[in-house]
């Protein structure tokens, strides 16, 4: 490729990017206009209209570093309210059907709602059961003298009334089958408990040790809510991922080796964010600096969708690795580096 034609692409590339930026901001603003603070979150629809942009792209585009959105928290079931409960419902059916990781972004982002609250409400809505904060809640409006149509008004979870009869009936062990155990949701602290065992005792096909530390740890949970937590868990414990690194290290720069507030950002522990970052460096450090022979190489290898590894090849003196993590800051606009 002659020079000349290098420096269209490169100016391509560049204006494509600015493009991407002007429009973010435009949504982001469009956005901040049209939010409902007495409902706490975004009327989306108002947006898609004004703009004339579908639905997906809009969230796709909205970039909270232009707009310093508010979200809500909203830990437990009984946090939501019927109204959010069957939105979120919709959305994600009418959107998506199976959401990646990813994707809860875009959902948080539509129900302005922390992501991992969105995961856990439809993960309920979806296979419905019996959490304490909801059997507390329930028992409370018995006590208040509340119906069960009316119960179910206010929570949603189950598909009817009478399967939430049931299900609340089967806790306090009145129907004919043996009494459910209720399910108490994990917290962000036992969660981060979790994945520093798995850390510390896992053994590649053994979990066993993992489980016994995790019983001392939780004492007053049962194995079995303890064994799914740890299958659930350690894929993202033990394995660490481009993505994970890059946004790490983007941390790391913002605020400095805070790694709480790092490991609350990315819903992992503080030592994991701390371990995260070291790898990170470690893998930076066995490569020189790129040159801009090196860089151009590279975005016109992504430019016309060039793999990593056929890039590191052509490149010669960077590594598949590498090349993703630069790649991934030249091709990704504000909004989409997770």
């Amino acid at each position: 490729m002659s020079q000349a034609n290098m420096e269209l692409v490169l100016a391509t590339d560049d204006d494509r990017l600015q493009k991407r930026i002007s429009l973010a901001l435009r949504v982001s603003q469009w956005a901040e206009w049209a939010y409902y603070e007495q409902r706490g979150r975004y009327d989306w629809e108002s947006v898609v209209r004004d703009l004339e942009m579908p639905l997906i792209e809009c969230l796709q585009f909205f970039d909270t570093d232009f707009y310093i959105a508010p979200v809500r928290s909203l830990p437990n079931i009984t946090d939501w309210s019927a109204e959010d409960l069957s939105r979120l419902k919709s959305f994600v059916t009418e959107q998506f059907g199976a959401v990646t990781a990813d994707e809860w972004r875009l959902v948080g982002a539509y129900m302005s709602v922390e992501q991992k609250d969105c995961s856990m409400a439809y993960g309920i809505c979806t296979f419905p059961r019996m959490t304490l904060d909801l059997y507390e809640a329930i028992t409370c409006h018995l006590n208040n003298g509340l119906m069960w149509t009316d119960i179910f008004e206010q929570h949603p979870v189950f598909s009817s009334a009478d399967v939430l009869q049931t299900a609340y009936n089967r806790c306090n062990g009145r129907s004919g089958s043996n009494p459910k155990i209720i399910i108490k949701n994990w917290s962000e602290k036992g969660t981060f408990r979790i994945q520093d065992i798995i850390q510390s005792y896992y053994k590649p096909g053994d979990l066993s040790e993992v489980l016994i530390q995790a019983q001392k740890a939780f004492p007053k949970r049962t194995k079995a809510s303890i064994l799914d937590k740890i299958k659930r868990t350690t894929a993202r414990s033990l394995y660490i991922t481009n993505s994970d690194m890059y946004r790490v290290d983007k941390l790391v720069e913002a605020y400095g080796k805070d790694w709480a507030r790092i490991g609350k950002e990315i819903y992992v522990s503080p030592r994991r964010a701390q371990w995260i970052w070291a790898q990170h460096q470690q893998r930076q450090n066995v490569t020189p600096p790129w040159t801009d022979d090196e860089l151009n190489t590279l975005r016109i290898c992504v430019r016309g969708g060039i793999g990593m590894a056929e890039a590191s090849r052509i490149i010669g003196t960077k590594s598949p690795y590498m090349c993703h993590i630069v790649s991934h800051a030249y091709t990704l606009p504000l909004q989409f580096r997770d």
